[in-house]
């Protein structure tokens, strides 16, 4: 398996964030998920994993996170070797969105989704977070995906299906009042991003964005990805955000990356194709 990198930085340059695995293999107990993964994803690099259900996706997402067992290869993120040093790879490595592990609580607000996660990030003797914390944090999500929705507007006629404008409205008020069950899809996704990114990990890994249904949808989706990598770089360029992504059809996120190629920069794109394994 190859993947194909147009890289625009020394990839030599090693440094937090960067991610790499050689003879990268995941095995259940009826054979291999997937075996002799290559990839190289610079620190600051958008990589896209494709393939088809059942070719091992989030496993592998989960194995670059530290979250899986893996039987073979090497792999590191920075310089953390992920087989031995998992515990420290999932402090360097965010999971935005994997069904089953990331699902949001239909019953709780955002701010109160928001608040759950700040206190986890914070020291056991301050259980508590400012109104004016909650508010930077819903801020900054309502802002991407604000930006993302004017990138997709501005899009060519007849590139997506025509849509009520108020049905891509992020439902959230200044306060965070709305319930998770109020939220699409999408608007789901991208809380989860936004949870994800509070503890400012280097590298934030986002499975199957193909379970939005809507191709407009997954193109907001995009946008907000590469928009939030931006805004994250120009906060702190010295510690860009790597973006591992899968899905299995590549084709919005290179039509979002034509969309926004004046407004965004990842160090690279790259693209790695996965292939179902027989199982016995």
């Amino acid at each position: 398996m190859q993947s194909n990198s147009e890289t625009l930085v020394d990839e030599t340059e090693q440094a937090i964030g960067q991610v790499s695995l050689r003879g990268w293999g995941v095995s259940g107990k009826n054979g291999d998920v997937f075996s002799g993964v290559e990839l190289d994803v610079p620190r600051g690099a958008v990589a896209i994993i494709q393939g088809p259900a059942g070719s091992g996706k989030t496993s592998l997402l989960l194995s670059i996170a530290g979250r899986m067992r893996v039987a073979s290869g090497e792999g590191h993120v920075g310089e953390l070797d992920i087989r031995k040093q998992a515990r420290r790879v999932r402090e360097q490595v965010a999971v935005g969105h994997v069904a089953g592990l990331t699902d949001l609580e239909n019953d709780f607000t955002l701010a109160q989704h928001i608040a759950e996660r700040l206190i986890m990030l914070q020291p056991w003797y301050k259980p508590w977070v400012s109104k004016s914390s909650l508010r930077e944090v819903i801020d900054v999500i309502r802002d991407t995906f604000d930006s993302a929705t004017e990138v997709i507007d501005r899009l060519p006629e007849g590139k997506f299906s025509t849509s009520d404008a108020k049905d891509a409205d992020f439902l959230i008020d200044d306060e965070g009042k709305a319930f998770v069950s109020e939220l699409s899809e999408l608007q789901k996704f991208l809380l989860e991003l936004g949870l994800a990114s509070l503890a400012q990990a280097p590298v934030v890994v986002l499975d199957n964005i193909d379970s939005l249904r809507e191709r407009e949808d997954r193109a907001r989706a995009w946008a907000a990805i590469l928009i939030y990598q931006k805004l994250r770089c120009n906060r702190d360029p010295e510690h860009p955000l790597t973006v591992i992504a899968s899905c299995e059809d590549s084709a919005d996120v290179d039509l979002v990356l034509d969309a926004l190629a004046s407004e965004v920069s990842p160090t690279s794109v790259s693209e790695l194709s996965l292939s179902p394994h027989s199982r016995h």
